[in-house]
Formats: C-alpha cells, sequence, structure tokens
C-alpha cells in the first residue's frame, strides 16, 4: 500500500492529465448529425417494384475542407436496404440491399470539385463545393425489384450514410477518430412503409 501511495504522489500531474483526456474523449464516437442529416427518406410501393427518394444535407468542417483544399479525398459509403420482418420477429428477410461509395476530391489546377461514384464508376465535375455535395445528397432508386414481400407487413427502410476515416492518409487518421470535425457520418435512418 505504500508502494501505491508514493507512486501516486509522484503521479499525479500524469493521473490528473490522464482523467482530462478520458473525460474530453467521451461522446466523441458516434454520428451526432451535426455535419452529415438525413433530412427526409420515401419509399413509395406498387406491385413488385419500389421507388425510393432521400435527401441527405451534407456540409464539411473546417478540418475537412482544409483536407479537402489539400488534396486529400474524401469517401462516404451510403447503404440502403429494404427488409421485412419474417417467422414473428425471428430474423429479417432482405428484399434489397445496395451500397454507394462516394470519393470527394478537389482539382486545384482546374478549380473544379468532382464527385465519383465508385460502383459504377462514374464521374461528375462541379465548380463549387456546396454543387458537389447537393449532388451527392440526392439518392434516388428507380424500379427496385421486390419480390417474395408480404403485402399486409410493412418493409422497413435503413438508410445509413458514413464517413469511410480509413482513407485518410495515416497522419491523419489518429486525429479523425478523436476530433469532433471529423464525425461526417449521419445516424442511421429506419422507417416503415
Amino acid at each position: 500500500m505504500a508502494f501505491i501511495m508514493r507512486a501516486y504522489k509522484k503521479n499525479k500531474a500524469l493521473l490528473l492529465g490522464l482523467v482530462v483526456l478520458l473525460s474530453g474523449l467521451s461522446g466523441h464516437g458516434y454520428a451526432d448529425d451535426r455535419f452529415v442529416k438525413i433530412e427526409q427518406a420515401q419509399l413509395t410501393l406498387a406491385e413488385n417494384k419500389a421507388q425510393l427518394r432521400a435527401d441527405v444535407i451534407f456540409q464539411l468542417s473546417r478540418s475537412a475542407q482544409d483536407a479537402l483544399h489539400s488534396g486529400i479525398p474524401l469517401y462516404w459509403d451510403v447503404s440502403i436496404e429494404l427488409k421485412q420482418v419474417r417467422w414473428g420477429g425471428l430474423w429479417w428477410s432482405v428484399l434489397f440491399s445496395h451500397v454507394r461509395r462516394y470519393r470527394l476530391a478537389y482539382y486545384t489546377l482546374l478549380n473544379n470539385y468532382r464527385v465519383k461514384d465508385e460502383k459504377k464508376d462514374e464521374i461528375r465535375r462541379f465548380s463549387s463545393l456546396q454543387e458537389a455535395l447537393t449532388y451527392m445528397g440526392k439518392i434516388a432508386y428507380d424500379d427496385i425489384s421486390v419480390t417474395g414481400y408480404d403485402a399486409k407487413l410493412c418493409i422497413i427502410g435503413v438508410l445509413n450514410v458514413s464517413f469511410d476515416k480509413e482513407m485518410l492518409p495515416a497522419p491523419l487518421r489518429p486525429i479523425a477518430y478523436f476530433e469532433s470535425e471529423w464525425d461526417l457520418s449521419a445516424a442511421e435512418r429506419l422507417w416503415c412503409e
């Protein structure tokens, strides 16, 4: 016991610093919709076809804008899943699942922003950052085939927008995990149609 007390007296400042650090980190590990927010999502069903529309508001923090203008591309995964409960809630039947991966980059020489849909390998150019973010936020799926669903039960739509911090350069990654300026994901949105 005497050893612990001596160590405590010598390392008071270290322990105090550790407590302050841990209390400062609490609450930063989740998406709080500060920068990216799912504003609305709507699913329309007609026979065995579905149509999905969603609006996501993308905003970049000052740190993310600085990184983008320094030549670091930013990546988001937008996943959409339509599912229905089966066997009294024991499991889910997935009717539709799709992930879009967006890459946002700034090209200094041409002074434009580019959004690349990684799945389709499509690139769109924009003269302003706001135009690029607005384009990324318009989610639309037409003629989704949803065969084998029970018309008496609702179809659960799940929309998730997550920022991929692993694609950041290695020196920036630790900062992105602990700084709220890099919480560029949106909380998952569920709705029933």
